[in-house]
């Protein structure tokens, strides 16, 4: 009766192993073919919308190879307008030069003020104050005083390339209408007889055409709304109002949807809008929803790949009706489920069979494991059941020697222990011995690190040094677009305070000059000597307020006199500074404008502040 019991439960054992990875891998199988086949589904879509969003902007690309052709010929043309009327300028004396308020004009003045570049382009003049004089009525009565400040800002910040003869043009905010704010491209020159900036402006308006991308928008929505993804699958377009731009078959285009919300109550249009605003730069997002479309008599739960293109504010989606992709997978699930029934009989049978062989040796087995827990280790298997299964035979075999080794091992684990201590306290001493290397081995790192970025006499940034933390604050700067000034300082004449008094006092005058900057600085300002009498200054503030600051340094140095080997020394210093804009790509084009504008401070008599 034992024996019967034994041999049912390991049949209910071997059915039981059968059935479980049986349904397992059932499942295993179905989900594995659910995931691929909803990746693929997926896939498919991504691969609709990238297509879909490559086509608008191959539109959107074409629109703007025609921009940019007619936006060069404008330019072209109000530069040669700007170099034309500078031409006529300097042949008038320095006599016939307009002020500011003047009402009597000459004759040739008031023809170019009434001149007309298209709709909106004109000529305007203004004097060393910036105020307009030719044009003085027109230029700031078409905008608010907040966007032509920001045209003066602009212009003052090309004033050293003006200056310096150049004829440079600038884009710039000039009104706002509906549809967002007006740009204006301005070209700007300089008249040396009349010392005043003669500008040649236009409207981005002007030249841009509205209707040609209207035209091409409308191509490409008769291109999706024809469009389909399997059977009932197919391309749709919202706007930033929830408007529809292409609907399927274009019989909802211009119909508002933001009212259709799911069954908590949330816009479904809002939801597929945020969804592609979210996807990655490029790129597009899946997302799940309920729709109904026209002639459907309930909603039908539907995937869609959305992504944005926010250069005409459409959002893209390329969906399916997932009730075609679930019954598919209905059909599949099914086919399983009989394949996993078929397995089980067969392996119940198999282990039907194999539960009645294996039973009588278990047995035996166990009653060897009887005697061996006894003590008795002199335990022989039973030759008919050991002829059958070897291993069991094996198994009884080295059950008595198992024992045995048991108390060899017992024995050998003691003495091990002791051998393991005695090694841990020699590894530990290791461990400590090296460790102190490894501390020592820093200090020394640290200390050839600091004397890498240092400058050895004055103890500040070295031009490496001042490269390494000036592209972090560079780098901080993109991310918060926080206000930064970079300053170039130059000792002026300092090769005479060389050739005067000697090199070591130079060098006394470089201490003296770093320890004014070190004091005078802020806790997040960066200053470094990057090289002979030339230092570098990164101050995180606005031009304007960094410029107070520099001209009180520029103050405490001249009036601060250095006093070596009995000599009482004074010397000055010239400053070029410019605020970070974006027209400054990188650290190094920054500190380029900066030595220009040191440069021109040089020229124009050392001693001075440069902006």
């Amino acid at each position: 009766m034992n024996h019967l019991s034994l041999k049912w439960e390991l049949l209910f054992i071997c059915i039981l192993l059968v059935t479980l990875p049986t349904v397992l891998m059932g499942m295993v199988g179905y989900y594995a073919y659910q995931s691929f086949a909803k990746q693929t589904l997926e896939s498919q879509l991504h691969k609709h919308s990238q297509e879909v969003r490559s086509q608008a902007y191959d539109f959107i690309a074409q629109n703007e190879r025609v921009l940019r052709r007619e936006e060069a010929l404008v330019l072209k043309r109000i530069k040669s307008v700007a170099q034309l009327s500078k031409s006529i300028f300097q042949t008038y004396p320095a006599q016939m030069k307009p002020t500011y308020g003047d009402t009597t004009l000459h004759s040739a003045l008031q023809t170019l003020s009434q001149f007309r570049l298209n709709r909106s382009g004109h000529i305007f003049l203004l004097d060393e104050n910036f105020n307009p004089v030719i044009n003085n009525q027109l230029l700031p009565s078409l905008t608010n005083p907040t966007l032509y400040a920001n045209l003066i800002s602009h212009i003052k910040k090309e004033m050293p390339y003006i200056l310096s003869g150049q004829t440079t043009i600038i884009k710039h905010p000039w009104s706002t209408n509906p549809n967002g704010i007006i740009y204006r491209q301005t070209a700007l020159t300089y008249l040396d007889n009349w010392q005043m900036v003669l500008g040649v402006t236009i409207n981005e308006t002007d030249y841009k055409s509205h209707d040609f991308e209207v035209g091409l928008q409308n191509e490409l929505r008769d291109r999706l709304a024809s469009e389909r993804i399997g059977k009932s699958g197919y391309i749709w377009v919202f706007n930033g109002q929830g408007e529809y731009i292409v609907s399927k078959d274009n019989l909802r285009n211009g119909e508002n949807m933001l009212n259709i919300i799911d069954q908590h109550g949330h816009s479904i249009v809002e939801h597929l809008i945020s969804s592609a605003k979210s996807a990655p730069p490029g790129g597009s997002e899946i997302i799940f929803y309920e729709w109904q479309d026209l002639g459907e008599s309930s909603a039908s739960p539907r995937a869609a790949a959305v992504t944005y293109v926010a250069e005409w504010d459409w959002f893209i989606g390329t969906n399916i009706n997932l009730i075609e992709f679930y019954s598919g997978l209905r059909e599949v699930r099914n086919k399983i489920l009989h394949l996993c029934v078929v397995f089980i009989l067969i392996g119940s049978l198999i282990a039907y069979y194999f539960a009645k062989r294996i039973t009588t040796p278990i047995k035996h087995l166990e009653h060897l494991a009887v005697k061996a827990a006894q003590g008795d280790f002199n335990v022989q298997a039973d030759p008919k059941l050991a002829s059958r299964h070897t291993e069991i035979n094996s198994l009884s075999n080295v059950f008595s020697e198992m024992i045995c080794n048991i108390r060899q091992l017992m024995a050998q684990k003691e003495k091990s222990t002791q051998l393991l201590a005695a090694r841990n306290t020699a590894l530990q001493a290791s461990e400590d011995k090296l460790t102190k290397a490894l501390l020592e081995l820093e200090y020394e790192k640290q200390k050839f690190h600091t004397q890498a970025i240092t400058d050895s006499l004055t103890n500040l940034l070295n031009r490496r040094g001042f490269s390494k933390e000036g592209k972090k604050v560079w780098k901080r700067h993109q991310r918060t677009n926080e206000p930064l000034t970079i300053a170039m300082i130059d000792i002026d004449y300092f090769k005479r305070i060389n050739d005067r008094y000697s090199h070591s006092i130079g060098d006394d005058v470089l201490i003296q000059l770093a320890k004014l900057l070190t004091n005078h600085m802020r806790e997040n300002d960066i200053v470094a000597r990057i090289g002979g009498e030339e230092f570098s200054m990164i101050i995180s503030q606005p031009l304007c307020e960094a410029k107070k600051g520099l001209e009180r340094l520029r103050r405490l140095v001249e009036n601060t006199p250095i006093i070596s080997d009995k000599h009482e020394i004074f010397f000055t210093i010239s400053i070029g500074a410019i605020e970070v804009n974006p027209q400054l790509p990188s650290l190094e084009s920054a500190l380029d404008a900066a030595d220009t504008c040191l440069y021109a401070a040089k020229r124009s008599g050392r001693n001075k502040i440069i902006t």
